[in-house]
Protein backbone atom coordinates (compact mmCIF):
# COMPACT_ATOMS: atom_id res chain seq x y z
CA UNK A 1 0.00 0.00 0.00
CA UNK A 2 0.86 3.54 -0.52
CA UNK A 3 1.17 6.48 2.23
CA UNK A 4 0.96 9.78 1.88
CA UNK A 5 4.55 10.37 1.75
CA UNK A 6 5.19 7.99 -1.10
CA UNK A 7 2.24 9.53 -3.14
CA UNK A 8 4.15 12.75 -3.01
CA UNK A 9 7.15 11.85 -3.86
CA UNK A 10 5.89 10.33 -7.01
CA UNK A 11 4.24 13.82 -7.84
CA UNK A 12 7.19 15.35 -7.45
CA UNK A 13 8.85 13.14 -9.22
CA UNK A 14 6.12 13.77 -12.01
CA UNK A 15 6.50 17.64 -12.12
CA UNK A 16 10.36 17.35 -11.94
CA UNK A 17 10.35 14.89 -15.29
CA UNK A 18 7.83 16.93 -16.90
CA UNK A 19 9.91 20.53 -16.01
CA UNK A 20 12.81 18.97 -17.66
CA UNK A 21 11.26 17.29 -21.05
CA UNK A 22 9.83 21.10 -21.53
CA UNK A 23 12.90 22.93 -20.69
CA UNK A 24 14.46 20.11 -23.02
CA UNK A 25 12.46 20.50 -25.73
CA UNK A 26 12.15 24.42 -25.58
CA UNK A 27 16.24 24.65 -25.59
CA UNK A 28 15.92 22.11 -28.85
CA UNK A 29 13.47 24.19 -30.57
CA UNK A 30 15.15 27.78 -29.63
CA UNK A 31 18.42 26.60 -30.80
CA UNK A 32 17.06 25.55 -34.28
CA UNK A 33 15.28 28.53 -34.45
CA UNK A 34 18.49 30.31 -34.05
CA UNK A 35 20.16 27.88 -36.26
CA UNK A 36 17.37 28.67 -38.71
CA UNK A 37 17.35 32.20 -38.70
CA UNK A 38 21.03 32.56 -38.65
CA UNK A 39 21.14 30.64 -42.22
CA UNK A 40 18.21 32.61 -43.77
CA UNK A 41 20.22 35.94 -42.77
CA UNK A 42 23.58 34.47 -44.69
CA UNK A 43 21.71 33.28 -47.34
CA UNK A 44 20.06 36.77 -47.10
CA UNK A 45 23.52 38.73 -47.36
CA UNK A 46 24.72 36.18 -50.29
CA UNK A 47 21.81 37.27 -52.41
CA UNK A 48 22.16 40.24 -51.58
CA UNK A 49 25.92 40.41 -52.44
CA UNK A 50 25.46 38.43 -56.04
CA UNK A 51 22.35 40.97 -56.44
CA UNK A 52 25.10 44.17 -55.77
CA UNK A 53 27.63 42.32 -57.95
CA UNK A 54 24.92 41.89 -60.95
CA UNK A 55 24.12 45.15 -60.54
CA UNK A 56 27.95 46.20 -60.89
CA UNK A 57 28.57 43.85 -64.21
CA UNK A 58 25.56 45.38 -65.50
CA UNK A 59 27.20 49.08 -64.65
CA UNK A 60 29.97 47.79 -66.41
CA UNK A 61 28.67 46.11 -69.46
CA UNK A 62 26.90 49.44 -70.09
CA UNK A 63 29.51 51.79 -69.95
CA UNK A 64 31.35 49.44 -72.43
CA UNK A 65 28.03 49.66 -74.93
CA UNK A 66 28.12 53.19 -74.76
CA UNK A 67 31.82 53.42 -75.08
CA UNK A 68 31.84 50.36 -78.05
CA UNK A 69 28.25 51.86 -79.74
CA UNK A 70 27.94 55.48 -79.04
CA UNK A 71 24.61 55.50 -81.04
CA UNK A 72 22.99 52.84 -78.54
CA UNK A 73 20.56 54.25 -75.69
CA UNK A 74 20.06 52.83 -72.80
CA UNK A 75 16.19 52.36 -72.01
CA UNK A 76 14.80 52.39 -68.31
CA UNK A 77 12.05 49.89 -67.29
CA UNK A 78 9.72 52.59 -66.99
CA UNK A 79 10.33 54.08 -70.52
CA UNK A 80 9.77 50.52 -71.87
CA UNK A 81 6.54 49.83 -69.75
CA UNK A 82 5.48 53.35 -70.53
CA UNK A 83 5.87 52.70 -74.46
CA UNK A 84 4.43 49.31 -74.36
CA UNK A 85 1.49 50.03 -71.91
CA UNK A 86 2.83 47.52 -69.39
CA UNK A 87 3.68 44.96 -72.10
CA UNK A 88 -0.03 44.50 -72.51
CA UNK A 89 -1.07 41.41 -74.68
CA UNK A 90 -2.67 44.04 -77.28
CA UNK A 91 1.10 45.02 -78.15
CA UNK A 92 2.41 41.79 -78.41
CA UNK A 93 3.52 41.18 -81.62
CA UNK A 94 5.08 37.50 -81.66
CA UNK A 95 7.27 35.22 -79.24
CA UNK A 96 10.25 33.01 -80.23
CA UNK A 97 13.08 31.60 -78.31
CA UNK A 98 14.30 34.34 -76.62
CA UNK A 99 11.09 35.61 -75.35
CA UNK A 100 7.75 37.71 -76.45
CA UNK A 101 8.27 40.86 -78.65
CA UNK A 102 6.33 43.71 -78.12
CA UNK A 103 5.06 47.13 -80.02
CA UNK A 104 5.58 50.17 -78.24
CA UNK A 105 5.32 53.91 -78.87
CA UNK A 106 8.38 55.92 -77.42
CA UNK A 107 7.33 59.63 -76.25
CA UNK A 108 8.98 61.36 -79.45
CA UNK A 109 6.52 59.36 -81.45
CA UNK A 110 9.18 56.82 -82.50
CA UNK A 111 7.54 52.83 -83.33
CA UNK A 112 9.93 50.55 -81.37
CA UNK A 113 9.84 46.30 -81.20
CA UNK A 114 10.72 44.85 -77.42
CA UNK A 115 12.27 41.97 -77.30
CA UNK A 116 12.09 40.70 -73.78
CA UNK A 117 13.98 37.87 -72.29
CA UNK A 118 11.61 35.01 -70.81
CA UNK A 119 12.47 33.42 -67.89
CA UNK A 120 11.93 30.17 -69.35
CA UNK A 121 15.25 31.12 -72.09
CA UNK A 122 18.35 29.36 -71.80
CA UNK A 123 20.22 32.82 -72.87
CA UNK A 124 22.27 34.16 -70.10
CA UNK A 125 24.06 37.50 -69.61
CA UNK A 126 27.25 36.91 -71.69
CA UNK A 127 24.81 36.03 -74.81
CA UNK A 128 22.36 38.96 -74.27
CA UNK A 129 25.72 40.94 -74.13
CA UNK A 130 26.81 39.46 -76.89
CA UNK A 131 23.63 39.84 -79.18
CA UNK A 132 23.49 43.67 -78.16
CA UNK A 133 27.23 44.20 -79.37
CA UNK A 134 26.83 42.27 -82.78
CA UNK A 135 23.24 44.03 -83.25
CA UNK A 136 24.37 47.09 -82.52
CA UNK A 137 27.33 46.85 -84.99
CA UNK A 138 25.44 45.48 -87.77
CA UNK A 139 23.60 47.83 -90.14
CA UNK A 140 22.59 47.05 -93.35
CA UNK A 141 19.41 47.77 -95.03
CA UNK A 142 17.49 44.32 -95.20
CA UNK A 143 18.11 44.42 -91.04
CA UNK A 144 16.01 46.16 -88.38
CA UNK A 145 18.26 48.47 -86.37
CA UNK A 146 18.42 48.09 -82.83
CA UNK A 147 18.52 51.44 -80.62
CA UNK A 148 19.27 50.17 -77.62
CA UNK A 149 18.88 47.92 -74.33
CA UNK A 150 17.33 47.94 -71.05
CA UNK A 151 18.85 45.91 -68.22
CA UNK A 152 17.13 46.26 -65.11
CA UNK A 153 15.82 44.44 -62.38
CA UNK A 154 16.43 41.23 -63.70
CA UNK A 155 14.97 41.90 -66.65
CA UNK A 156 16.77 41.85 -69.83
CA UNK A 157 15.56 43.68 -73.15
CA UNK A 158 16.73 44.45 -76.38
CA UNK A 159 14.70 47.65 -78.06
CA UNK A 160 14.24 47.72 -82.24
CA UNK A 161 13.75 49.87 -84.58
CA UNK A 162 9.40 48.74 -85.57
CA UNK A 163 8.98 47.03 -88.98
CA UNK A 164 4.83 48.20 -89.59
CA UNK A 165 5.03 44.64 -91.57
CA UNK A 166 5.77 42.23 -89.03
CA UNK A 167 8.09 40.73 -90.56
CA UNK A 168 11.66 40.66 -92.61
CA UNK A 169 9.89 38.39 -95.12
CA UNK A 170 7.14 40.22 -95.44
CA UNK A 171 9.32 43.42 -95.85
CA UNK A 172 11.20 41.98 -98.75
CA UNK A 173 9.04 39.96 -100.49
CA UNK A 174 5.43 41.37 -99.82
CA UNK A 175 2.67 38.73 -100.15
CA UNK A 176 4.35 37.13 -103.27
CA UNK A 177 5.38 33.47 -102.42
CA UNK A 178 8.48 33.60 -100.88
CA UNK A 179 11.69 32.21 -103.22
CA UNK A 180 12.82 28.52 -102.56
CA UNK A 181 16.53 29.27 -101.30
Amino acid sequence: MFTAQEGGSSGRNKRRLLLIVLTTVASVILVLGSALSYFRMRLHKSKAKESESRANDIADTAGKFNSNVPNLKIFSIADVEAATDGFSIENKLGEGGYGPVYKGVLPDGQEIAVKKLSKASTQGFEEFKNEVMLTAKLQHVNLVRVLGFCIEHHEQMLIYEYMPKKSLDLYLFGNSILPLW
